[in-house]
C-alpha cells in the first residue's frame, strides 16, 4: 500500500464540480473510477478542496491509497490515456503516509479571468466572464488590496454554509492585465464556499463604478452576505495552485 499525490488539471465545464455525486459527472468520481479500473481496486480520492460546478483547475491536488505493483509512471500514462480529454493528471508521485491533500495545504491561489470587451469571444466563453462596460482597473485594484491580511470574510461566504470561523488570511489580492483578459489573482490560507466568485462579483461592481472603494470596504466589514452583489459566473474561475508542506 502506498499513498499517491496527484496534481490535476481540468476543464470543469461539463462537470458538477469536484465532489463525487451518484447521479452526475464529477472530477473526483471520474478519476476514482478510472484509477480503480487500472488497479482493479476501490479508490477513494481526497482533494485539497471542492471546486463548484463549471470551475476549472490548473493545479488541483488530491491523494489516495493504492495497492498495486504498477509503477507510478505507468499509472500516470494509463490515467491520461483513459481519462476524458478535459481531465489530465499533470504529476503523480508517492508521498509519506502523513501527507493529506487538504490538511497539509498551506495556501491556495485562484485566478479569475474577465473579458472586458464590447464584443464576446467564442473561444473564451467557457473560460472567462464577459463584461461589456469599460472597467476601472485602478479602482478595482485599490479595493482588491483591502483584502490582504487577516479578515472575517463572512460577507463573501455563500449563504447557508455553517463554519466555526469565517476568518481567513489573504497574502495576495490584485488585478492585472493579461490581454485579452483582466485577471484577478488571490492567494490565501483557505477559502469559504464561493468566496472568490463573490469577491469578483463585488470587484466588478467597483470597476463599473456602481460601487465605490469605500462601499467595498464597508461590505467587507459588514459580515453581511445580503449586501454583496451576485457572484461572478463559475466559468472564469481557476484553481491555479495548492502549496503543501510534505514532512
Amino acid at each position: 500500500m502506498r499513498r499517491l499525490k496527484l496534481t490535476i488539471e481540468y476543464d470543469g465545464t461539463l462537470y458538477h464540480g469536484w465532489q463525487r455525486q451518484p447521479a452526475f459527472a464529477s472530477i473526483q468520481g471520474t478519476i476514482e473510477k478510472t484509477l480503480g479500473e487500472i488497479t482493479q481496486s476501490k479508490i477513494t480520492l481526497v482533494g485539497s478542496g471542492r471546486t463548484d460546478s463549471g470551475v476549472h483547475a490548473m493545479g488541483q491536488v488530491a491523494h489516495c491509497e493504492v495497492k498495486t505493483p504498477i509503477p507510478n509512471e505507468k499509472l500516470l500514462k494509463g490515467l491520461n490515456t483513459l481519462l476524458p480529454k478535459d481531465i489530465s493528471i499533470k504529476k503523480l508521485e508517492t508521498v509519506p503516509p502523513t501527507f493529506h491533500a487538504q490538511k497539509s495545504a498551506k495556501y491556495k491561489t485562484y485566478i479569475y479571468k474577465i473579458l472586458n470587451s464590447p464584443v464576446p469571444s467564442p473561444l473564451l466563453r467557457k473560460y472567462s466572464c464577459w463584461i461589456i462596460p469599460p472597467l476601472n482597473i485602478q479602482k478595482m485594484n485599490k479595493a482588491a488590496r483591502m483584502l490582504i491580511g487577516k479578515h472575517d470574510f463572512k460577507a463573501f461566504q455563500n449563504q447557508g454554509t455553517k463554519l466555526l470561523s469565517t476568518v481567513r488570511e489573504v497574502y495576495i489580492s490584485r488585478i492585472k492585465k493579461e490581454p485579452p483578459c483582466i485577471v484577478y489573482e488571490i492567494t490565501g490560507s483557505g477559502f469559504l464556499k464561493q468566496m472568490v466568485r463573490n469577491i469578483v462579483g463585488a470587484l466588478i461592481e467597483v470597476g463599473k463604478e456602481k460601487m465605490t472603494v469605500e462601499d467595498f470596504k464597508t461590505l467587507l466589514k459588514s459580515k453581511n452576505r445580503r449586501l454583496c452583489p451576485k457572484p461572478a459566473p463559475a466559468s472564469g474561475l481557476f484553481l491555479k495552485e495548492v502549496y503543501h508542506k510534505i514532512s
